[in-house]
């Protein structure tokens, strides 16, 4: 496999990575310089977080960020508040939810333009499961029609993050966590970018290859951690059950390009960057 270096310390990329992402659940001004340290070209700025919501940010914040990310050359994707249930079964709550999003989108675009990403958001303890996952899954697309405009005026795209399918933990059912709802998703919101979480893919019996395959076209990126396919553990790669070697098999075989963020827990980008390339070196040393 070609590989290419990173400028800094993160080691020697697989070819198909241009960028990598790291999700550490830090304050921003704080996850920028770890991010920077371990050689991330991207890092999340988190809005799920109390002090990272659109609320908790001036124009003096904003502006001392942006200096930061020009001394690094590290640059922020917002990783929306995934709480936002755009797509919910009650319409003015999904209403709301899209109001509040675009103030995420508002608070990226005065960061230089970073990425958003979003989330189906869920239904809370639904007499009705069929018909109120339906109507999440509905006013979700509508919903990210209206985002995906909205912010294309303010030079930010929108990435779709699918969450897990939990079918054991309940009273409360996430929205967009199969792969045929991320196609109908997909195939409905023309301009949206899928930002492909694997791990998620891969609770509840999920096929991650399976979905990379037929999806790949709308892949931006992904996000990478391990899990033994009961719930998303974000352990390091190669310490659950999800069939990486599978996974960039495909992701060869469809000379596939992008993002890779590692929301790993206990390992570092290093660390990460090694696995990797050692599934690489096995399926060159293999076709050889």
């Amino acid at each position: 496999m070609i590989k290419v270096r990173d400028n800094n310390h993160g080691g020697v990329w697989p070819e198909y990575v241009s960028g990598t992402a790291q999700q550490n659940y830090l304050k921003a001004e704080v996850g920028i310089l770890e991010a920077a340290k371990q050689g991330y070209s991207h890092w999340y700025i988190d809005g799920s977080l109390p002090g990272e919501r659109p609320s908790d940010w001036t124009e003096s914040r904003i502006d001392a960020l942006r200096e930061t990310i020009l001394k690094t050359g590290v640059k922020p994707i917002y990783h929306g508040n995934f709480k936002a249930p755009l797509g919910s079964d009650v319409q003015e709550i999904g209403t709301a939810a899209l109001d509040y999003i675009k103030r995420e989108v508002d608070l990226s675009a005065a960061l230089g333009g970073a990425p958003v990403i979003v989330h189906g958001g869920g239904v809370v303890e639904p007499r009705l499961v069929i018909e109120a996952r339906r109507m999440g899954l509905t006013a979700f697309i509508d919903n990210l029609g209206e985002l995906v405009d909205y912010a294309r005026e303010r030079n930010v795209e929108i990435w779709l993050e699918n969450l897990s399918n939990y079918t054991k933990f309940h009273p409360f059912y996430y929205i967009c966590v199969t792969e045929d709802e991320y196609a109908e998703v997909l195939g409905n919101v023309p301009g949206l970018k899928f930002f492909f979480d694997v791990s998620h893919a891969h609770v509840n019996d999920g096929d991650p290859v399976k979905v990379f395959d037929r999806l790949h076209q709308y892949v931006v990126g992904m996000s990478f951690s391990d899990n033994k396919g009961e719930r998303d553990s974000h352990f390091p790669l190669g310490r659950g059950s999800l069939d990486y070697p599978g996974l960039v098999k495909a992701i060869l075989k469809h000379e596939w390009r992008g993002l890779v963020g590692f929301e790993t827990r206990g390992s570092t980008l290093s660390d990460s960057v090694a696995y990797l390339n050692s599934i690489g070196s096995r399926i060159t040393d293999k076709v050889a």
